[in-house]
């Protein structure tokens, strides 16, 4: 969001929730919708948005 130059209150104005906000700023899981939406607006993709990172308790035995 900084890299583009785009806030919370711009994303509130094209359409982003203010719960979905809520949890992204707690880092907490969104919707591929969300997602989508995202990179439109930011012109980007999933991949600039996101990165994977396997918690202890999520670990495959």
């Amino acid at each position: 969001m900084r890299e583009h130059q785009i806030s919370y209150y711009y994303l509130a104005n094209e359409g982003i929730e203010s719960q979905t906000l809520q949890r992204i700023r707690h880092d907490r899981p969104v919707t591929t919708t969300t997602l989508g939406k995202l990179c439109r607006i930011m012109h980007c993709t999933p991949a600039d948005l996101i990165c994977y990172q396997e918690s202890e308790d999520e670990s495959i035995e």
